[in-house]
């Protein structure tokens, strides 16, 4: 409909022909936002008073639609800013004044806003009224306190703005599937974590948790971590992403996909340096594999030492994770270049490590879909044969990419712990602030449901491993969103609980004239009592990125 080229009359009419009576208001509202939103000069009043007329006369009124429009395209057109300010604002004031006993009209009155243009344009953004949203915020509230104090359940409904104990219980067994009493006594035992909101608490509660952190972390001296430039954005190459590394002969490994400007933007190729003195100097950039034409974007390398040969794999992908092929390189000794091996039609997307298994199969962790599709079901390959360059059979670790609370699995990139017989599958959740993990007893064959976990860690791929002297380790972005933390989380030898932890990155690296905002994706590698730890580097904004060694001295770290 071009209702550009309508008068108020002729649209009202039009409107009234073509849309139930209930829906007429809501219709008027989509078709005019954009001139809604200007409201020093919309009178809230006097749209609201209207309104409320029409929706109470038995007929549609024409003359009072005709009115109705001519009121809002009164307002100056505003643009997408301006409506996320709007919608900000009430959220705001409902987070702020959620335990309060105010009425819905009343925000919309304080906000200086039409209530009906309010619950329009919130349900419209949010998939709920703001009434609704308002009952997950004092949930929210609810839940905290159930879990971490031992108040009554009445008082905990008046401290959330419930003045009626009945109506709380309704409320929350409507929107949780379960009594108050029965969170509470039921999810005693959750992992909690300060960032949870509303939907983490609510699939969290889905979750049978597990933990491995000890009851006491130290953290550890950075004293004894070096860390260096491995790699500076330039003209060529702006953009760097998902790091690996490896040593081998001596010599370290490292290696990572470039964008010229954007990430997964235009010509993407995986480019590698090496180090012939620990970490410290780093050789010129060296492409290994690409695709000139920029039809072809490749990701991730990862790593693997297979009879004292040096082995790279590689994903080929026709758009951003969307795999087309799994490429096995292997180091040539005579020329000094990796050479393409094989290259299979296997839509699996690599995600960390290769990992030698007790029973001499190979593993590679990572998440599968349908070929030249996008990726959100976490799954491992194995290698029977125990070599890298042979057949590998999928075993997927989720059914399907979906969470408990029918949210999809977004970037469910995983990397696994093997303890003895026992491999535990750490799992990104970007949809969710909820950590996961799965859990195999017979080295890869079968999994267990995911379970949530007590490490903070958020969204960010993982890394883990274990050292030569039986520590496992995990390193993650943890406590916030915006990958301004990195540490590394170390267990006792032979154990799955980690007491020590060490902050790599903590919102900026020191020594360097540049302003770097952000370190994550990490890697690592164990060689001559270190554990070299190789990360992405944001500079000034994500637009740039590097990447970042961090050298740790083991024998004087732990």
């Amino acid at each position: 409909m071009d209702i550009k080229s309508l008068d108020n009359h002729a649209l009202a009419v039009t409107i009234a022909e073509n849309t139930a009576k209930e829906s007429i208001i809501a219709e008027v509202f989509r078709l005019l936002r954009l001139n809604c939103l200007e409201r020093c000069t919309l009178d809230p009043a006097n749209l609201d008073t209207l309104i409320r007329t029409f929706e109470n006369t038995p007929d549609c009124d024409a003359e009072l639609l005709t009115e109705i429009i001519a009121t809002i395209r009164s307002g100056q057109e505003a643009d997408q800013k301006k409506e996320n300010i709007l919608i900000q604002s009430v959220v705001s004031y409902v987070q702020e004044h959620a335990a309060e006993d105010i009425s819905i009209e009343q925000i919309a009155g304080a906000l200086n806003i039409s209530y009906y243009y309010m619950c329009h344009i919130f349900r419209e953004k949010y998939g709920m009224s703001v009434n609704t949203y308002r009952n997950r915020q004092r949930l929210e509230l609810a839940m905290k306190l159930l879990l971490t104090t031992s108040d009554k359940i009445t008082d905990i409904a008046a401290v959330c703005g419930f003045n009626n104990v009945g109506y709380f219980t309704e409320v929350f067994s409507r929107m949780l599937g379960m009594s108050p009493t029965a969170f509470r006594t039921g999810c005693a035992d959750m992992c909690l974590h300060p960032a949870y909101n509303f939907d983490d608490l609510y699939l969290a509660a889905r979750f049978q948790p597990l933990r491995f952190l000890s009851d006491s972390v130290t953290d550890l001296s950075p004293a004894h971590t070096d860390i260096t430039i491995v790699h500076h954005p330039d003209e060529t190459f702006g953009f760097l992403h998902e790091t690996a590394i490896i040593e081998y002969h001596g010599v370290l490994f490292a290696s990572w996909y470039n964008c010229p400007k954007h990430e997964l933007n235009g010509y993407t190729p995986i480019c590698e340096k090496r180090s012939y003195d620990g970490g410290k100097t780093w050789t010129e950039l060296r492409v290994v594999c690409e695709d000139p034409t920029e039809k072809i974007l490749y990701c991730p390398p990862v790593y693997a030492i297979d009879n004292d040969r040096l082995y790279m794999l590689v994903n080929q992908m026709v758009a951003p994770d969307h795999i087309h092929s799994l490429d096995l390189y292997i180091l040539n000794p005579e020329t000094d270049r990796f050479e393409l091996l094989w290259s299979r039609p296997i839509s699996f997307k690599l995600n960390t490590n290769a990992v030698k298994l007790p029973n001499g199969k190979w593993m590679l962790p990572g998440r599968v879909a349908k070929l030249d599709g996008f990726p959100n079901t976490p799954a491992v390959l194995l290698s029977d044969s125990g070599r890298i360059d042979a057949e590998w059979r999928l075993v997927k670790i989720a059914e399907n990419g979906k969470l408990p609370d029918g949210k999809d699995l977004v970037h469910p990139e995983i990397s696994v712990i093997c303890a003895e017989n026992d491999l535990y599958m750490f799992c990104r959740n970007d949809q969710r602030k909820v950590p996961l993990v799965y859990v195999s007893h017979d080295l890869g064959e079968s999994w267990s449901p995911a379970f949530s976990h007590d490490i903070p860690y958020v969204s960010s791929k993982i890394y883990t491993g274990t050292l030569s002297d039986g520590r496992h380790y995990l390193i993650a972005n943890m406590d916030q969103w915006n990958r301004s933390r990195l540490a590394v989380y170390f267990s006792e030898p032979g154990k799955i609980c980690f007491d020590k932890r060490l902050i790599l990155f903590d919102g900026s690296l020191p020594d360097t004239p540049e302003t770097t905002t952000a370190s994550h994706y990490p890697a690592a590698w164990e060689a001559d009592g270190k554990l070299y730890i190789i990360a992405t580097l944001n500079y000034d904004t994500n637009l740039h990125r590097g990447a970042v060694l961090y050298r740790i001295d083991l024998e004087t770290s732990l």
